[in-house]
């Protein structure tokens, strides 16, 4: 008896071959498809989040800004004040209490510090907004340590000097010299560099966020 022979269809394997290809190739793409628009979600949610938080803080900075401001106008007012030795001007007192007020801005960072702690930074493809983030929140970090050289200086120089000088409770001389010191004119002078720093900080800082803000709506989808 002879042996049998099997045809086999090649062209009938080709085509299972080649639907297998392809259905692993449609789900290789749906795959990485969905990943992608995942992807882009997360990306919009951090936008719409920066966005958010930039616009909080360009608020409080504008208050900060406009605050410290208005202590540098009573304080070139006590410039020039003592530099004219007009000890007696009715307003001396006024303007220096206003040497107490102390702008503070504390950004708010949590959607920066989210993405940077889960390594998500990378998702952001646009060089522009990544370098619009980097400097904003560079500049935070700036405004932040001219508010402490600032607060530190009131703390070492002005507040001890005030203890030691005046009553609190109507902010009468406890010695007659009080505005007349030279110390006095001293701490008014180096305040005024500190004070000058600390608006030249907010001025940068502002304009970084308003620059971002542009460029986060330009990203916004």
């Amino acid at each position: 008896m002879g042996k049998k022979k099997f045809k086999i269809d090649w062209k009938s394997k080709f085509i299972d071959l080649l639907i297998v290809i392809v259905g692993i190739s449609i789900a290789f793409k749906l795959n990485t498809w969905n990943e992608s628009n995942k992807a882009n979600r997360e990306i919009q949610e951090y936008i719409l989040s920066f966005n958010e938080e930039s616009l909080d803080n360009k608020a409080t900075l504008n208050n900060a800004l406009e605050y410290s401001l208005s202590i540098k106008k009573d304080l070139d007012s006590l410039k020039l004040i003592l530099l004219a030795k007009e000890y007696d001007h009715p307003n001396i007192k006024d303007y220096t209490a206003s040497l107490m007020g102390l702008s503070n801005f504390i950004p708010v960072t949590a959607t920066m510090e989210n993405i940077t702690a889960s390594g998500e930074f990378g998702l952001i493809k646009d060089a522009e907004l990544k370098k619009g983030l980097i400097d904003t929140y560079s500049s935070y970090k700036s405004t932040i340590k001219v508010d402490g050289l600032l607060l530190e200086y009131v703390d070492k120089y002005l507040i001890p000097y005030f203890f030691e000088n005046i009553r609190f409770s109507d902010f009468s001389e406890i010695k007659g010299d009080f505005f007349k010191n030279p110390k006095f004119e001293n701490i008014v002078f180096g305040y005024d560099v500190l004070l000058n720093q600390q608006i030249k900080s907010y001025s940068g800082a502002l304009e970084e966020i308003n620059n971002l803000i542009i460029t986060i709506d330009a990203n916004k989808k």
